[in-house]
């Protein structure tokens, strides 16, 4: 497929969206994918989720690594 072809898919999917957050997480991820100068700010929406984080791990409603993976492999009949 040449680079014209594949703009010309990449635009058809990207008319075809209506859902808000995605388009915004499309136009964020060529932002930081095109001018890049190694800093990746975080949106407000992640902070939160990694203060959310903190605090769940500050009350000790954290597992480690091992424990997840077992309770993954039992979902998965392992």
């Amino acid at each position: 497929m040449s680079t014209i072809e594949l703009k010309e898919k990449l635009m058809e999917k990207i008319n075809g969206i209506d859902d808000e957050a995605l388009l915004h997480e499309i136009a964020d991820f060529i932002d930081f994918d095109v001018e890049s100068d190694g800093i990746y700010v975080l949106s407000p929406e992640e902070v939160e989720a990694i203060k959310d984080g903190i605090d769940q791990i500050e009350r000790g409603m954290a597992i480690s690594n091992e424990e997840a993976r077992k309770i993954f492999d039992k979902c998965l009949g392992k």
